[in-house]
């Protein structure tokens, strides 16, 4: 088993499905697999669509 890729001193419990990077019980915030890096990045992808199809909707733009 290899170590936590943000702590080197715990051994890993996973990867993530997104980056393939292994991660220690310490990083996971939730079970569904994805290291909080990748989490973080899916929640601001969100808030920009939700952003993009709000002014799209306000707008009329489609």
């Amino acid at each position: 088993m290899s170590h936590c890729s943000r702590h080197p001193e715990k051994k890993s419990t996973g990867t993530c499905r997104v980056c393939q990077k292994t991660y220690c019980p310490e990083c996971t915030g939730s079970s569904i697999g994805i290291c909080p890096g990748c989490v973080y990045k899916g929640l601001i992808i969100l808030l920009i669509v939700m952003i993009v199809v709000s002014y799209s909707a306000w707008f009329g733009i489609f």
